[in-house]
């Protein structure tokens, strides 16, 4: 075979494999919501309701908008708010959110689940168990962990500073390395802007 012959294949198998298997699918979309595939410049396709997600996709919704997702090997949960772009990173260890800016509503079940689950920042990285808690990040470099149910970790990048968040509390971040855990106020986790009608 020659060599660029086996070059084309290789490059093919590897971006078939990036590309990969289906790990969630869209299980809401209301409003301005985009898909931007992998390989892909621009946030081009309008998302659909059951739309397969590949690791390496990325994922927008505008103002008005609205989305969930659902990973299929855990049945784990995202809602996404209007404003919120990240993307979907999967490992054979390690699911991870890719959080831009945005707020997304995460109810993370232990049941079922082979990879720990993390949401990360710019600033900041979020390790979860199993448990609901909102993660609200500005495009200032101040993010906010709010508890709802269960235990999850924060660390802050810039600082190696952790503090554990659980039910009521919350963890404030930003991009100069400081991060305080706090007691989160009546009202403050972000509304839900559907009923519960997946779980």
């Amino acid at each position: 075979m020659s060599q660029p012959l086996s070059i084309f294949f290789t490059v093919v198998f590897l971006i078939s494999q990036l590309h990969g298997d289906v790990i969630a699918r869209l299980i809401k979309a209301e409003g301005n919501v985009y898909f931007k595939r992998l390989g892909m410049s621009s946030f081009s396709e309008k998302a659909k309701p059951g739309a397969a997600i590949r690791n390496g996709d990325e994922i927008k919704v505008g103002d008005p908008g609205f989305g969930a997702i659902m990973y299929l090997d855990d049945r784990t949960i995202l809602k996404i708010r209007e404003n919120t772009k990240f993307g979907f990173m999967d490992t054979r260890n390690t699911r991870t959110v890719d959080l831009t800016y945005g707020t997304l509503l995460n109810n993370v079940t232990k049941e079922g689940r082979s990879k720990s689950f993390r949401i990360q920042t710019p600033v900041s990285v979020a390790s979860v168990k199993g448990t609901k808690f909102a993660a609200i990040v500005s495009q200032t470099g101040v993010d906010q962990f709010i508890g709802k149910e269960g235990l999850f970790e924060v660390l802050n990048m810039i600082s190696g500073e952790t503090v554990d968040v659980g039910p009521g509390q919350k963890a404030v971040s930003n991009a100069t390395g400081n991060l305080v855990q706090a007691p989160a106020a009546p009202g403050e986790y972000p509304e839900d802007p559907e009923v519960e009608e997946y779980q």
